[in-house]
């Protein structure tokens, strides 16, 4: 006999947790065989707008709530106002969670939203590496070959061409 499952007390992790031999395929909701969580984390600028996106981000879903971080308590009061607008919006976007978010939860972490600023900054100041396929990268190595040609210690000479490359 199968398990019936319960899928409003299902968490969004549970999914690894459940035993395939225990419940039939064709109940299994197609939410857990279709989403990605990423995906809803990657469109929240289209569904909230992109100033309340960088204020907000949705964290998880569990039981038959989609949580919100938002990095003030003003943002949570504001946006539990537009709370069904913004799960309509949701729906639009991703139809299969129509029958999983039956409401929204909101949850105040102003450090998250610092974090994030330093990781972005951190990472436009970040120099791309060249590719070893790259034009550039090509023309650098045969650049750095000529001018080191006369070295004849080859573990020398390597790391002279890579220390030019990454001069550049």
């Amino acid at each position: 006999m199968f398990k019936k499952i319960d899928y409003k007390r299902l968490n969004y992790g549970d999914l690894d947790r459940i035993d395939s031999h225990d419940i039939k395929r064709d109940e299994m909701h197609s939410f857990f065989l279709t989403f990605d969580f990423l995906d809803l984390i990657k469109k929240w600028p289209e569904i909230v707008g992109v100033k309340l996106a960088a204020v907000t981000s949705p964290l998880k879903i569990k039981q038959d709530s989609l949580f919100v971080i938002t990095k003030h308590s003003s943002y949570s009061q504001e946006l539990s106002f537009s709370a069904e607008m913004i799960k309509k919006e949701v729906f639009k976007q991703f139809p299969n969670l129509k029958p999983i978010i039956k409401k929204l939860a909101f949850q105040t972490q102003e450090n998250f939203f610092e974090q994030k600023l330093v990781k972005e900054k951190e990472l436009a100041a970040a120099v791309p590496k060249l590719h070893p396929q790259s034009p550039k990268y090509k023309i650098l190595k045969l650049e750095a070959e000529r001018l080191f040609n006369d070295v004849e210690d080859s573990e020398l000479k390597e790391s002279l061409i890579s220390i030019f490359i990454q001069s550049k």
